[in-house]
């Protein structure tokens, strides 16, 4: 059984703060998306099965930029 807890948003920072952060993790996604895509090619290049997502922490990523009244995204 997996119990889903609803995290509350970050609280406690200054506006420029909480921007510079959503910036860095916007910058954190666009590297590890990069990563993640490198890997799918060289996956499939091999024949093999593509890396799951959960490795590169994506979720996460974007998860923590909402708790911050943001959104990390990537093209």
């Amino acid at each position: 059984m997996v119990i889903m807890v609803k995290r509350e948003p970050i609280e406690g920072l200054e506006e420029e703060e909480r921007l510079l952060l959503i910036e860095a993790l916007s910058a954190l996604l666009r590297e590890r998306a990069k990563a993640w895509n490198k890997a799918c090619d060289i996956a499939e290049a091999a024949g093999k099965r593509p890396p799951g997502l959960r490795r590169y922490g994506i979720d996460e990523i974007k998860r923590l930029a909402r708790r911050l009244g943001g959104r990390a995204s990537y093209p």
